[in-house]
């Protein structure tokens, strides 16, 4: 669920550019990481990264995978959402998305997530995920509230559940509780195009 490898990007009306958006969610995670008093070796060892690398995420050079970007925002106790929110608004009583309009997050490895939806309370996030070749969530598996479907359009996926493996092929879906930990790659040579459903909204903030 493109530009460049270490770059944040959302495609977004009135967006900011990928530059800006990457440094405003290193800045966010600075200033927690300092509310809490935190160092950058600190949040390293616990997240077992390197300070370096939070360094990088601070300053917006890099960005991390899914499954760090929840591993920190986990640490730091705030939402996903609220790393990657640049509080920018919809165009009310217009209920039209039109291609490039959608708000998308680009992470590690070339994965983009474009929400299918308007920012209305829908008590569901309904994503749009491109993969690509090798794409994957992280190297570790990560684990949130409710559930979560996905339906493969293009391409394959594997899901790794647990301690079992499932390959999806287009037309398959499948279901499980996202509080399993779990990891989503593309382990082939092209593209993988899916949709995706998590019942608790947790990477696009609705308001």
């Amino acid at each position: 669920m493109k530009c460049g490898l270490n770059d944040f990007k959302f495609s977004y009306k009135r967006s900011l550019t990928i530059s800006e958006l990457a440094k405003d969610i290193g800045r966010k995670i600075r200033t927690v990481r300092k509310e809490r008093g935190l160092t950058l070796k600190q949040v390293g060892d616990r997240l077992h990264v390197t300070a370096s690398l939070i360094s990088q995420l601070e300053r917006g050079v890099t960005n991390p995978s899914i499954s760090l970007l929840k591993e920190m925002s986990d640490y730091l106790a705030i939402p996903v959402s609220s790393l990657i929110e640049s509080g920018e608004t919809w165009k009310k009583d217009y209920p039209l998305l039109r291609d490039g309009e959608r708000k998308a997050l680009t992470i590690e490895g070339n994965a983009r997530f474009q929400l299918l939806s308007q920012l209305y309370d829908l008590n569901c996030e309904f994503i749009l995920n491109e993969w690509a070749p090798g794409a994957s969530t992280g190297k570790k598996k990560y684990a949130h509230e409710g559930f979560e479907c996905g339906y493969v359009l293009r391409g394959r996926l594997i899901i790794e559940l647990g301690d079992q493996i499932y390959e999806l092929k287009p037309g398959d879906s499948i279901t499980y509780p996202s509080t399993t930990p779990h990891l989503v790659r593309n382990p082939t040579k092209k593209m993988t195009l899916a949709v995706w459903v998590n019942s608790i909204p947790w990477i696009f903030k609705n308001r």
